[in-house]
């Protein structure tokens, strides 16, 4: 029960930070936005006001030290909120009410996005972080925590004085987060995480995944608000709309942990609403807020900024032609519009000129060909893109529609083809929308270049293409409550049957694909939390031993890496000797070095995922395959290389596999003035073949082999390796729709001790 509690709470920390910092900003919106709408509209104003402030300020100090500041913002923001409902005229106040009917289509709106991914984690026993194929959490749950202690420029400065001499971090967080800093990459929801982390105590591994609902939530809040600001209703179809931002391109967003990109089509609509506020009045609020949001993206997603500013452009031509033909002089307009203009670019600076100076840096790498794009294995042929961004199909499975059947046809073409039919009529019965049909537009063609320019870079055309989405499901949903407010019968139960149509479609793959998600992704499994509790306060060092050895290792090892850190800050100690299923490119980019700085051979804690492996040492606590374990002897064992294990949810006995090929590598620490030997202890399911090595002996009695290893180099580190070849035993791969890999199950490792002097086998 307490994951429930964790998470909702969590959850329900960060939504009420945002309510409260965006009251202020909200009650400064038009009396053409309904209370409801205002309500939910508010995280995201709260998020944008939020992040402009937490950034600015984490420019020169760390959040530990200005957490605090979240408290009197939000007061002040929830007090002007009070102030301008009171200074508002009778109407504006009634206006300003949400009634039971708005209150119950919010929560099912929540309840929609937020309740399967929620059940999913609780499902799994864990508050996560989680991962499905792309890790970068990894890097998001760094920055937090790095922001937790340094600020931006201290953590600029050290990396540039650390990168011309090759020097190390002792801790690793912290070289992720000073790249990130120097490199004027943006810090996407760092800055406020990081500071209420502070507020609540929490470290970044315990809320990411929580304040990621959230993230993903405030974007279906702002559906809900364009569907009923468009039609000047509380049409059911504003609840569609939000619930779609559940659907499985969003959940792929979430689970592979692109934040920037669930952040920024999450702002996405709120800034079309305050674009075309500011459209119909150039009030000051209406600047004020549109360059609020504006300002917040450039500090999450700056590769959006260019094709916004270029569909402004566009519209702001149209406004103009539009008005010429009404008679107006095109002189006349120049000089207002370059005042608006230069209104907004003030504001944006004067909101988040930090982020605007990091944004200049980034562009300036990008067209320098500095900024290291991903070649993906992905492929977004024309025919798949319907499918994909109208939700009909996942991501992750996407045949080509000639040779995969009819259901696919179904799903890819038919069902797209008639969503497409009610997006035209939601245009059609709503022209301010062409807006919005411009920023696809643009999107698109954005998207071509940046493929084409780019050497076929299917990831850049994916990014480009990301903001179709919410677009889709505003211009969706306003067609079919456009069809439900005719008067004619039989037209509005067509409205009644494509609702219905888009409810079932979508949800039948939302479904399977959070299936996909939960057998396959990776969970930071609660157990590493539970054990942890029971490390005392003065532990000199907490060694990580077979995190990097595991299927899931490019998640697992920097996810738990920052979970120590943030129970024993700069005191994890961790071997950078293998990146063996890129286990360390989150870590230190994927650089394999010897023993450096960032491991301690003094360590007298160790964490390890091998908890079935039997060593010298004494067990603390132990849950599952996990286990925290007290050195109790001057000399110990770790392997760093050769091992694997499955997810820990499908192996509780913490059993350590041997990859026949791979040689089997492993530092000993500690002092000894004898040679120093490995003696090791494996269970075959067959004959085993050592290879032979000057010094080694070992026996095979039935299924279990003992080897001594003699060891190389000198006190306090140590190294030996042994190859072993044994018969390849196909791993138990559990009974799931959507199975996780296993590893080769021929030999597993089930106990080491470093032995001084003379080694028995």
């Amino acid at each position: 029960m307490h994951i429930w509690t964790d998470l909702l709470a969590r959850e329900g920390a960060l939504l009420v930070i945002l309510l409260a910092l965006g009251a202020g900003p909200a009650a400064f919106l038009s009396d053409r936005i309904d209370a409801a709408s205002r309500l939910a509209l508010a995280p995201a104003l709260g998020f944008c006001a939020g992040t402009c402030l937490a950034t600015t300020v984490l420019e020169f100090v760390p959040t530990d030290l200005t957490y605090w500041m979240l408290v009197p913002a939000a007061l002040l923001s929830l007090g002007i909120g009070a102030w301008r409902t009171r200074r508002s005229p009778g109407c504006s106040r009634s206006r300003a009410r949400v009634r039971p009917r708005d209150a119950v289509q919010l929560l099912i709106v929540c309840v929609a996005v937020a309740g399967p991914l929620t059940y999913t984690l609780h499902e799994h026993h864990t508050v996560g972080p989680a991962a499905y194929t792309y890790t970068d959490v990894d890097g998001y749950v760094a920055e937090e925590d790095g922001a937790q202690t340094t600020s931006i420029s201290q953590a600029s400065t050290a990396w540039k004085r650390a990168a011309p001499t090759g020097a190390r971090f002792a801790d690793l967080t912290q070289l992720y987060w000073s790249f990130i800093s120097s490199f004027n990459a943006n810090p996407n929801s760092a800055p406020l995480d990081a500071n209420v982390n502070g507020l609540l105590g929490l470290g970044a591994t315990d809320t990411n995944s929580a304040f990621l609902i959230v993230l993903l939530l405030t974007g279906a809040l702002g559906a809900f608000a364009a569907v009923r600001y468009a039609t000047r209703s509380s049409t059911w179809m504003a609840v569609l709309a939000g619930a779609l931002f559940g659907g499985p391109m969003f959940l792929e967003l979430w689970f592979d942990t692109f934040e920037a990109a669930i952040i920024t089509l999450g702002l996405l609509l709120p800034l079309a609403i305050l674009g075309s506020e500011l459209v119909r009045s150039r009030h000051a609020a209406n600047f004020i807020l549109f360059a609020l949001v504006f300002a917040c993206l450039l500090t999450v997603y700056p590769v959006l900024a260019p094709i916004l500013a270029l569909t402004c452009a566009l519209v702001l031509i149209s406004r103009g032609l539009a008005l010429r033909r009404g008679g107006t002089s095109l002189r006349s307009l120049g000089r207002p519009v370059t005042t608006w203009l230069g209104m907004l670019v003030v504001l944006v600076v004067a909101f988040d000129n930090v982020s605007l100076v990091q944004t200049a840096g980034y562009y300036h790498k990008l067209l320098e060909n500095a900024v290291p794009l991903p070649r993906v294995s992905w492929h977004l042929p024309l025919q798949v893109i319907p499918g994909w961004l109208l939700q009909t199909r996942e991501f992750w499975y996407l045949p080509d529609l000639a040779s995969s059947g009819f259901k696919q046809i179904v799903l890819g073409a038919l069902i797209p083809l008639v969503f497409v039919g009610f997006i035209v009529i939601g245009v059609r019965r709503h022209r301010p929308t062409l807006a919005l049909v411009a920023l696809a537009g643009v999107c698109a063609l954005v998207a071509e270049y940046s493929y084409a320019s780019r050497d076929a870079c299917t990831y850049c055309a994916e990014r480009d293409l990301l903001p179709l989405a919410p677009i889709a499901i505003v211009l969706l949903t306003l067609g079919l409550a456009a069809l439900l407010a005719t008067p004619r019968g039989w037209v509005r139960a067509l409205g009644v049957a494509g609702a219905a149509l888009v409810v079932i479609a979508v949800a039948q793959r939302t479904h399977v694909e959070l299936t996909r998600f939960s057998h396959g992704s990776y969970f930071l499994d609660s157990a590493n939390r539970s054990v942890l509790r029971h490390l005392p306060p003065g532990a000199q060092a907490v060694e990580l031993e077979g995190y990097g050895q595991t299927l899931s290792a490019q998640a697992e090892q920097p996810l738990a890496y920052d979970l120590v850190n943030e129970h024993a800050r700069g005191r994890v100690s961790i071997v950078l000797g293998s990146d063996q299923n890129n286990a360390i490119e989150y870590l230190d980019f994927g650089a394999i070095r010897s023993p450096g700085v960032e491991f301690h051979p003094n360590y007298d804690y160790v964490l390890t995922r091998f908890a079935g492996v039997d060593t010298d040492r004494r067990v603390i606590a132990r849950s599952g395959g996990i286990a925290l374990e007290q050195r109790t002897q001057a000399l110990d064992v770790t392997p760093y290389a050769g091992l694997e294990a499955p997810l820990a949810r499908l192996d509780t006995t913490g059993t350590a596999w041997v990859q026949p090929g791979q040689p089997l590598e492993l530092y000993v620490t500690g002092e000894s003035a004898d040679p120093v030997w490995i003696r090791l202890t494996f269970v075959a399911n067959g004959p085993v073949a050592i290879t032979p090595q000057a010094g080694l002996r070992f026996r095979q009695q039935g299924d279990t082999m003992i080897a001594c290893v003699p060891t190389t180099g000198s006190a306090p580190i140590r190294q030996a390796a042994v190859l072993l070849t044994a018969p390849v035993v196909s791993g138990h791969v559990p009974q799931e729709r959507f199975p996780p890999a296993v590893p080769l199950e021929g030999i597993s490792l089930t106990a080491m001790r470093a032995i001084a002097g003379h080694c028995v086998i």
